[in-house]
């Protein structure tokens, strides 16, 4: 069974316990997720069954929007309501300073991961340093910020629609706001609301796989399942396309004598005579096109 299920995550397990519930609920081994979501988070998580698995990087390079709630005035451990309160001030900025501060965050910026992430060093998660107060050095990394908008604010919390690229931490994002308005802020609300294409409308609940696993079981209908996922292929349907009439062209590590007009990076190539057949390629700085991956999926 291949394909891509769009799970809508519950509150309080994390990525990995969802994902072992799958395992048993589908009866399969080869299958996992995109885009870790802390266990406070919920919203969209795509699983990926069999041969999705080995396209999952494409998914984690994808542009994600969520819907957060701060908190200000408090300052945890965590970054969010799970942690320790460190810190307590009041709360005195002004709307222009506000938006000013916010306004600072889009575009690209630098980020440190949180102490309690599950960013490796060594070979082991930095929350399990943290749980014994060992202090690890962590290097920044590079995000981008492509939309940062205040939807509506009541008392001492603040809503906030946010679109981020591939490694952006939203705990850091809100800390660092925080930090910035000099009243410390935390996340008490986190729904990520889209993944690549996808949208948390087209998403399903584990309460709902559960009544889909009884029905399975007193029916024996594969169907059941296998009709709750989506191609394998509308995983590269973000990514630009160029378009071929025949597949001739195209052998093993074949640099294709093609000048094209779109940006330089990943793209999908598309076979007019053949539906299920598409290439992964690139796009050199010259404009040079290069077939990388034959790819034949539904």
């Amino acid at each position: 069974m291949s394909g891509i299920l769009l799970l809508d995550k519950p509150l309080g397990l994390s990525s990995n316990q969802v994902l072992q519930k799958i395992k048993k609920i589908f009866c399969v081994n080869k299958v996992g997720y995109v885009g870790t979501l802390d266990p406070l988070a919920t919203g969209i998580l795509p699983i990926l069954f069999g041969e999705g698995t080995k396209f999952s990087k494409y998914l984690e390079n994808s542009i994600k929007s969520y819907s957060v709630i701060i908190k200000l005035g408090q300052t945890t451990s965590t970054y969010d309501s799970e942690g320790i309160v460190l810190e307590k001030k009041k709360i005195n900025f002004t709307d222009f300073e506000f938006y000013k501060f916010l306004n600072a965050f889009k575009g690209c910026i630098n980020q440190l991961p949180p102490i309690y992430s599950a960013v490796k060093y060594k070979g082991i998660q930095l929350y399990k340093y943290a749980r014994k107060n060992i202090i690890i050095p962590r290097s920044l990394r590079t995000v981008y910020i492509y939309k940062l908008d205040c939807v509506q604010r009541y008392g001492n919390l603040i809503e906030l629609d946010i679109m981020c690229s591939k490694g952006t931490y939203i705990r850091t994002l809100v800390h660092d706001l925080g930090q910035m308005l000099k009243c410390g802020a935390h996340v008490i609300f986190l729904r990520r609301l889209q993944i690549s294409l996808y949208n948390i409308n087209n998403t399903i609940t584990l309460t709902k796989l559960y009544q889909c696993s009884q029905l399975y079981f007193r029916l024996k209908d594969y169907n059941i399942f296998s009709n709750l996922l989506i191609p394998l292929k509308t995983i590269f349907f973000a990514l630009p396309e160029v378009q071929f009439f025949s597949s001739i062209i195209f052998k093993k590590k074949n640099k294709i004598c093609f000048i094209s007009h779109k940006r330089p990076g990943i793209i999908r190539i598309t076979i007019k005579t053949q539906k299920n057949m598409f290439v992964i390629g690139h796009i050199g700085n010259l404009g040079q096109l290069i077939a990388c991956k034959i790819l034949n999926i539904e």
